[in-house]
């Protein structure tokens, strides 16, 4: 899981960059998956889901704590995630909006 605008000094609010940054990663993923599947005659895939919105946040675990984020933001993302198509990076319209808006396909 990776996460972009978590505090005040990510999260652009106008400019919504942190979201193109964060689909700038996926894609970058991406490329680096065919890349390794290529050098080592093999044929994994990956799916991802992008999504955007409201997290609550925390550190859990009284033994070995750890940082986390919860919410419907997450829960949706993870969704696409195991019900998207291999090798595809899915979107919510709202992002969709958003990257449109920018220039991307």
């Amino acid at each position: 899981m990776a996460a972009s605008g978590l505090n005040a000094s990510t999260y652009d609010r106008e400019g919504r960059s942190h979201i193109a940054a964060l689909a700038d990663y996926a894609m970058h993923l991406m490329e680096q998956m065919k890349y390794i599947n290529e050098h080592s005659f093999n044929n994994f895939q990956m799916k991802i889901g992008l999504n955007m919105g409201p997290v609550v946040a925390g550190v859990i675990g009284a033994r070995k704590p750890q940082y986390d984020i919860w919410g419907n933001t997450v829960n949706v993302s993870s969704r696409m995630d195991s019900t998207g198509v291999p090798d595809r990076i899915q979107v919510t319209t709202d992002l969709y909006q958003v990257l449109a808006a920018k220039g991307y396909a």
